[in-house]
């Protein structure tokens, strides 16, 4: 979790939906060809009481959702005769319908896997996209036969604290994974699907919050964590290697949040951590001398190069299928694209807005064969998927019960979506959405459910912004407070299986202590409240 900003409030600007629907309707044709004529006059409002309209917000909401979409670059029909003639197609028939925005648009919650008992950090597909791998808060990681809804095998990874990364290694035997404790450890699979053994491949000196992979060498992991520290881990090997010490201008550690190795050339990386830059490394050039250096480029949006003003840093960058991309998400900002073969200094390309990323360490990927789409959780629970080149909202869902969603990770070749959040369990997302007939979503409800939503992401984020510095936020203690609890639970179970006489009493008293807590944390929120104003 990051460090939160939140305080006195001394005007909240609210802005009303029926303010943001009532725009031209000429002001954008192509949007309203392609929203199965939604009207935008009617809509229901959520002014608040004693809240004032704010046009900033309203000019900006209106802009972020009425962007228009790509037109479509396939016919279904046309591309459907070719296949069953014979004719080869470049891209496949499946890669175009995997890009396309009708089922992007279609794509709605199937079923959920259930098994882990904590917030679920971690997900990964493995190349033939048949099996997931999932890490979470219970130190736990879990693989799935998706397709069957069922858990192939459970086992405990080793680490002493959360999970946050698990990742299958090419063959589907090997499984690495980093944690809160700082470790890399690999689980070896036998062929039978059972639990070999586990060993610890390197340690970082803070937290290790992300590792990767690299397309051509299936032997190799990357990783990063708070240390400021790049290790790279050949598991035929019995030391890790330290690549990259990452250090700002003051010669001060930078904490990395994480990494990603291109997928076209695996000696590329990039990194994003507490700073305002996107950073790419060249491997080759970081082993030259064993000191730090062999940095290609670095990315930063004009908007946010003061950072002792703004204090901007990143929580996740990736590269796009072809490695000539890289998006980086901001911490309580936006999502910028830069292009990697542009020079250093050079503006971002696209930007996506509309989500909310402040409470935790938000994920953000690209989604399609050829990375057609950006797509991202936020703090108000739902799942943004925009049009990567025209920045276009495509489709907004609900993505987790308990508010915020962190981890989304795309299936290799169908157009599946798995993710997760603080909820306990993964979901998994298929084109399943009825678009015609009885009991279809319209655009129309589409419209309106995006109008409120990022109205209200706009707002919360403005309020923030506006605020005066603080050291507790009323989201972060929620969350604070349920890893706490979580992990009170793990404890006493802990201790109960090893028979333990005070585990025992604990569980005798487990319910009254819950109620307690539930009530000091009532305290505890109604203080900060009181506080603030």
């Amino acid at each position: 979790f990051f460090e939160t900003l939140t305080s006195r409030v001394e005007a909240r600007r609210i802005v009303r939906v029926a303010d943001l629907v009532s725009s031209d309707s000429n002001s954008n044709a192509e949007e309203e060809e392609n929203s199965d004529d939604y009207d935008d006059n009617n809509s229901s409002s959520t002014e608040e009481d004693g809240a004032t309209n704010d046009a900033d917000i309203t000019e900006q909401t209106k802009a972020v959702v009425f962007k228009g979409i790509s037109k479509p670059k396939h016919n279904f029909l046309h591309d459907l005769t070719r296949l069953q003639m014979g004719h080869r197609m470049v891209p496949s028939f499946s890669q175009r319908q995997c890009g396309s925005v009708d089922l992007v648009r279609r794509l709605k919650l199937a079923y959920k896997l259930s098994g882990h008992d904590g917030c679920v950090n971690s997900l990964h597909f493995n190349q033939s996209g048949s099996k997931i791998a999932s890490g979470s808060d219970d130190l736990n990681i879990i693989v799935w036969e998706w397709e069957k809804n069922r858990k192939m095998l459970q086992f405990n990874s080793g680490h002493e604290a959360n999970v946050f990364q698990s990742k299958f290694m090419p063959g589907d035997l090997l499984i690495t994974s980093c944690s809160r404790d700082g470790q890399v450890r690999l689980a070896e699979l036998s062929v039978t699907g059972e639990l070999r053994s586990t060993k610890k491949l390197g340690q970082h000196k803070g937290i290790a919050y992300k590792m990767s992979l690299l397309s051509d060498c299936p032997y190799v992991v990357l990783s990063a964590g708070s240390d400021g520290q790049v290790m790279s881990m050949d598991i035929r090997e019995q030391k890790p290697e330290k690549i990259l010490l990452l250090m700002n201008e003051k010669d001060m550690k930078i904490p990395i949040y994480s990494i990603d190795s291109s997928p076209r050339n695996s000696n590329w990386f990039c990194t994003s951590g507490r700073d305002q830059f996107v950073r790419i490394f060249d491997r080759r050039f970081l082993r030259m001398d064993g000191r730090p250096g062999g940095q290609v480029v670095k990315y930063c949006p004009e908007n946010l190069k003061d950072n002792d003003k703004l204090k901007a840093h990143i929580t996740c960058a990736v590269f796009s299928e072809d490695g000539r991309e890289v998006i980086g998400s901001y911490n309580d900002e936006d999502i910028y694209l830069f292009n990697t073969y542009d020079p250093e200094g050079s503006p971002h390309i696209h930007r996506y807005q509309g989500h909310r990323n402040h409470a935790t360490v938000k994920g953000v990927n690209f989604y399609g064969p050829n990375s057609e789409y950006v797509m991202s959780g936020s703090d108000c629970g739902n799942i943004f998927i925009w049009d990567k080149q025209t920045e276009g909202l495509v489709k907004l869902m609900p993505g987790d019960d308990n508010g915020v969603v962190n981890v989304l990770e795309a299936h290799p070749t169908l157009p599946v979506l798995a993710t997760s959040g603080l909820d306990d369990e993964v979901k998994l997302w298929m084109p399943l959405q009825v678009t015609a007939g009885p009991g279809h979503c319209s655009q129309r409800e589409q419209k309106e459910y995006m109008l409120k939503t990022v109205q209200r992401n706009l707002n919360d984020r403005e309020t923030r912004r506006n605020s005066e510095p603080d050291q507790l936020d009323g989201q972060m203690l929620w969350v604070l407070w349920r890893h706490s609890r979580r992990a009170e639970r793990r404890r006493r179970e802990a201790a109960a299986a090893r028979g333990e006489e005070e585990a025992v009493r604990d569980a005798d008293t487990s319910e009254e202590e819950e109620e307690e807590s539930d009530g000091e944390l009532e305290d505890m929120q109604s203080r900060l409240e009181a506080l603030r104003s």
